[in-house]
C-alpha cells in the first residue's frame, strides 16, 4: 500500500465499530478520508506592564469525515453507515428490505484507521506483519454527528461525520497513533475489541 519512496499513498483500511458491537470494514464504499485531532490552542493576555501572558485552551474535540458511496442500507455487510447514525447496534436491521428510522439515540463508535505496506492486512484493528511499514490512527468515544445524503454529481453519495471528545470522563485520551518501521522487528499488534 506504499510508493517506494516510502510514503503512505491511495490505500486504506478503514473500520468502525459500535461500544460493544461488531467491527466492520467500510474501506470499500469511501473515497475521503479527514481525520482532524482538535487544537491545543491559546491566546495571549495583556498586561497593565505591556508584558503578555500565555492562557492554555484545552485541547479541542477530534472530528473525522468520510465521504462514502452507499447501495443500500446493510451496515452489517460494509454497505452503508446509516444505520448507525439511526438505531443503536442492536437494533439494525438485517432482513431484507432493511429500514432505518431516525431516532433518539447516539452510538460510541471507535474508528481505527490503518495505512500499511503489509498486502495480508484485511482489518484495521488488525496485525501487521514485522517489516512492514503501518501507521494507525485510533478514535474512540466517536459519536456520529451527521450523515447528509448527496446526488449532487449524479451519483449517490454520503458525507458522515464523527466527533468526540480528546480524552474521556477519567481524563485518558481518545486519540492514539501507532506506527510500525519499514525493516523494524515487529509490526502492529491487534486492537482489543470495543467495550
Amino acid at each position: 500500500m506504499t510508493y517506494s519512496e516510502g510514503v503512505f499513498s491511495e490505500v486504506a483500511l478503514v473500520e468502525v465499530q459500535a461500544k460493544g458491537g461488531t467491527a466492520y470494514q467500510f474501506a470499500s464504499i469511501i473515497e475521503e478520508i479527514t481525520p482532524n485531532q482538535g487544537d491545543k490552542d491559546g491566546e495571549g493576555i495583556a498586561l497593565v506592564n505591556g508584558g503578555r501572558l500565555w492562557k492554555r485552551t484545552p485541547e479541542g474535540d477530534f472530528e473525522i469525515t468520510l465521504k462514502i458511496y452507499p447501495t443500500d442500507t446493510r451496515q452489517a455487510s460494509s454497505m452503508d453507515l446509516s444505520q448507525g447514525f439511526q438505531t443503536t447496534d442492536d437494533n439494525w436491521d438485517a432482513t431484507s428490505p432493511y429500514s432505518d428510522v431516525n431516532s433518539r439515540n447516539r452510538e460510541d463508535f471507535r474508528i481505527a484507521i490503518l495505512w500499511t505496506d503489509d498486502a495480508t492486512a484485511t482489518t484495521a484493528s488488525g496485525t501487521t506483519v514485522a517489516g512492514n511499514m503501518s501507521r494507525r490512527l485510533v478514535f474512540t468515544q466517536a459519536y456520529m454527528t451527521s450523515y447528509k445524503e448527496s446526488f449532487d454529481d449524479k451519483i449517490v453519495s454520503a458525507e458522515v461525520t464523527f466527533k468526540g471528545p480528546a480524552f474521556n470522563k477519567a481524563g485518558t485520551g481518545n486519540v492514539t497513533r501507532q506506527s510500525a518501521a519499514y525493516g523494524g522487528a515487529s509490526g502492529l499488534s491487534a486492537l482489543g475489541n470495543y467495550t
